[in-house]
């Protein structure tokens, strides 16, 4: 099996978890104007802790790697997020969030286990099982972000939503990538590739579930 083949199974397998994440009642509520801004403001304060977390994940990914393609790979991700949090930054100021409130308030364990999650995979996963993991979520959340950032713009006016507006885009550059990494390791790791992809999007769920349930 290839990468290819690989990502179309899994992500059938996943169909069913993936539309419980990309149809949240946290992305409709803000699509009928209902979702309140408390909750909007959490979205941010966790995504600045899971963003700004996640690259020192991804740079110990690409610490380990031991093939160019895979450094390239994880620096693709890298400079990715770090525009993100630049752009999240941007939204938190509209919001009226002060830089001190993005990292003093309380953060619910269940909202971020997703990036803790990434953690583990930084430490104990090979480049195989972190490159199928990451390229299952991406598009799934840049689904949720598409639809999220479109409420936002459209029911309540915003205008900084770049962070939206880049996982919104094409992820083709970074599959393409990831295919090379995968390619190396499905003989061997198959089985492991698999859970981490799943696992992954538990994870992804129970970041939308935390946020929307508080309050």
């Amino acid at each position: 099996m290839d990468a290819a083949a690989f990502l179309l199974k899994v992500r059938k397998d996943l169909s069913e978890e993936n539309k419980k994440i990309v149809d949240h009642p946290f992305i409709k509520d803000a699509e009928t104007r209902s979702l309140t801004e408390e909750k909007i403001k959490l979205f941010v304060l966790h995504q600045n802790y899971i963003v700004a977390h996640d690259l020192r994940s991804l740079a110990l990914m690409l610490t380990r790697s031991v093939n160019q393609d895979e450094a390239e790979f994880f620096q693709l991700l890298i400079q990715g997020d770090a525009e993100a949090l630049r752009r999240l930054h941007s939204f938190a100021e509209e919001l009226s969030l002060k830089m001190e409130d993005l990292g003093s308030q309380p953060i619910i364990p269940e909202a971020v286990s997703y990036t803790h999650y990434l953690a583990w995979l930084a430490i104990y996963a090979n480049a195989g099982e972190q490159a199928a993991a990451l390229t299952v979520n991406l598009p799934v959340w840049g689904e949720a972000c598409r639809r999220l950032g479109a409420a936002l713009k459209a029911q309540y006016g915003y205008r900084k939503l770049g962070f939206f507006e880049l996982f919104s885009e094409p992820f083709d550059a970074i599959e393409a990538a990831a295919h090379k990494v995968m390619g190396r390791y499905i003989e061997v790791s198959y089985v492991n590739m698999v859970k981490c992809a799943k696992m992954i999007q538990r994870y992804e769920l129970m970041f939308w579930d935390g946020i929307y349930r508080c309050i």
